[in-house]
């Protein structure tokens, strides 16, 4: 696309060379066209102003006598019992076995002889496109294609390499560009408003715990599960080699809330075994033993409902299958993280706390 239309064809010619007969990407792809169509024969009749204003015709007289040379002209109306039937003059098309013949058609009578159409117009025969298009005011050309079933790539990977190509290239075409739609974008857009979703909910998590909590500091130790979640579908796709889909990204906001809720439990627990005079040691002892049970059933359960999506029993679905494995994967490494890491990082943040509020006492005293 772009404001130049020769660029635009040029640049879109290029483009359809190059997915045609690249290897990397052509072998993978289908059903590669665009919506230039067929072009069209164009066969064009021009008043010759001088001639027609030698015989006293204006242009506009002379189109009409075109017009009725070719199509023929109303010249009435019969009417019956029931409807009215327009009479319509026209020379018999059988005679034309090209628009050019029209041109010999005598028209006019005139004192020095018969005028032909040809006396009066020129022609132009030229091709031009069947449709045009445009996108943001530009003149825009749009190809497409689709991924074999049984393609070795990814549309992501097609995108990139295709404007690694254009980027190459760019330079040779000013005044045209490259724009991405399709699956392309619509994926792109799902991943940011899931993004977006993501972090406005982990956002509400923390606004909420901080209120429950009394705390800035604590939320934080919970939520941190959360990034030992994303640890853990990370190293799963790394692992597996899988594909990272929409469905992915929703596992992960799935995900998150099971690993929050429990750390959360966790860290209740442990507080209230603090609260209640125990030591730091005490109270994440006896917080863990509580709730260590509860949290490995979730995970187990959890784990087990999804392990035939995931390692696609009976037969593999990239659309479930890839949001049960991260669904998996980030589960069970948060559920382990959170037992070890979550419980060390709470001694630490009351320890910190103790530290300075000795600190604050012995300021007191002096």
């Amino acid at each position: 696309m772009g404001p130049d239309p020769r660029m635009v064809q040029a640049l879109a010619d290029e483009m359809h060379r190059f997915l045609r007969t690249d290897s990397q990407v052509a072998p993978d792809l289908a059903d590669l066209s665009d919506n230039r169509g067929v072009p069209n024969r164009v066969y064009r009749f021009r008043v010759d102003r001088e001639r027609a204003a030698e015989y006293g015709l204006t242009p506009s007289a002379v189109t009409r006598l075109a017009a009725s040379v070719l199509d023929g002209r109303y010249n009435g109306e019969f009417r019956t019992l029931d409807e009215d039937i327009d009479l319509k003059l026209m020379i018999d098309p059988r005679t034309y076995r090209d628009p050019g013949d029209a041109l010999a058609v005598a028209s006019i009578q005139h004192p020095s002889g018969p005028i032909r159409l040809g006396d009066l117009m020129r022609t132009e025969v030229y091709t031009e496109p069947s449709r045009l298009d445009r996108y943001q005011n530009h003149r825009a050309i749009t190809l497409t294609a689709n991924l074999k079933p049984d393609a070795r790539t990814s549309t992501p990977s097609v995108v990139q390499r295709v404007r690694a190509h254009y980027d190459a290239i760019a330079s040779a075409y000013p005044g045209a560009g490259v724009n991405f739609s399709g699956e392309f974008e619509t994926t792109r857009r799902s991943y940011t408003s899931l993004a977006y979703a993501f972090l406005i909910a982990l956002l509400a998590i923390y606004m909420i715990l901080a209120t429950q909590f009394r705390s800035y500091l604590q939320p934080l130790i919970i939520l941190s599960a959360v990034v030992f979640a994303l640890i853990g579908v990370v190293f799963g796709k790394v692992v597996s080699r899988g594909l990272f889909t929409v469905n992915s990204f929703i596992a992960v906001v799935g995900v998150t809330g099971v690993v929050v809720n429990d750390s959360l439990v966790l860290i209740d627990f442990i507080n209230r075994g603090y609260s209640q005079g125990k030591s730091r040691r005490q109270a994440i002892e006896e917080g863990i033993q509580t709730r260590l049970r509860p949290i490995l059933l979730t995970t187990l359960t959890t784990v087990l409902g999804l392990a035939p999506m995931a390692l696609g029993f009976p037969s593999y679905s990239v659309v479930w299958g890839s949001m049960a494995s991260t669904f998996v994967t980030g589960l069970c490494t948060a559920t382990f993280l959170t037992l070890f890491i979550v419980p060390a990082e709470w001694d630490l943040l009351m320890g910190l706390k103790l530290r300075l509020e000795k600190r604050r006492a012995k300021r007191r005293r002096y």
